[in-house]
């Protein structure tokens, strides 16, 4: 048996089983963290570029933190990303690359060559550039405010009262670990179908047999397999690095199975 003819075998037994097996968990995790994170305690906590507006030591910087701006903000990235993805609409193509085998694939020639470059900018290199500037910028942030809480109490005190620093600390740390965790997880899931387009990009003008091309596109084909992972364990990566997150999910399940439980 070829190398081409396994990898292939692979490639459709991960995509039939394992695709409804991450579509699952998934719905689960987006499920869970929909229960979570509409919970009264965490519905108005601010996020992404909110938090590293809010907490900000400038006061300007603060007033841009609002309802509105957020709503323009999401309206404007959807917009955006439904325009600048629509061309995915317009130079797709069914490609044979052996018998009985057909992928949707980009056209060959010039768009394939943009794709690769935009898979590079757009989802290899924009998004973790992004993630770190924000997510260090709001680490900063808030590493000041809790320098200024310390100062003040320091001050107006002869000892300094430990507990809400300590409270800020405790956030720091899971705001920390909960950036580099997505950051990794970025890099782990997604670089992998930007690189195999990248080498696409590079061999495209060399003679390939048919088999060459099947063993590509079975690596590719794979590759975007792994690229939605990360899209399905946000709330498991959740649990893993926030106490509160799993404080929250806990009490939401103990009040489900008390709810289940106490029906006649």
């Amino acid at each position: 048996m070829s190398l081409s003819t396994v990898l292939y075998s692979i490639q459709q037994n991960v995509l039939k089983f394992g695709g409804p097996i991450v579509l699952s968990i998934g719905t689960i995790g987006c499920i869970l963290n929909l229960m979570v994170f509409t919970k009264n305690s965490l519905r108005k906590n601010p996020s992404s570029i909110d938090r590293t507006l809010i907490t900000s030591k400038k006061v300007e910087t603060r007033q841009r933190s609002t309802r509105r701006l957020i709503l323009t903000s999401l309206i404007s990235l959807i917009l955006f990303y439904a325009i600048v993805e629509i061309h995915g609409l317009l130079f797709m193509e069914i490609l044979q690359y052996g018998p009985n085998y057909f992928v949707c694939f980009y056209q060959p020639g010039t768009y394939t060559t943009f794709m690769g470059y935009h898979a590079l900018i757009v989802n290899g290199f924009i998004p973790p550039l992004l993630m770190a500037i924000f997510g260090l910028w709001t680490v900063k942030n808030v590493r000041n405010v809790q320098r200024r809480l310390s100062i003040t109490h320091a001050t107006n005190r002869e000892h300094i009262n430990i507990g809400r620093p300590y409270v800020i600390q405790s956030k720091d740390r899971q705001l920390i670990r909960m950036l580099l965790v997505d950051i990794i997880a970025f890099i782990i899931f997604k670089f992998p179908v930007t690189i195999i387009l990248i080498y696409q990009q590079i061999t495209q003008y060399n003679q390939k047999s048919s088999e060459q091309q099947i063993i590509e596109q079975s690596f590719l084909q794979l590759s975007y397999f792994w690229y939605f992972i990360d899209s399905s364990i946000s709330c498991y990566t959740n649990i893993l690095v926030s106490k509160t997150f799993r404080t929250e999910l806990k009490n939401i399940l103990s009040n489900i199975s008390l709810f289940f439980c106490r029906r006649p």
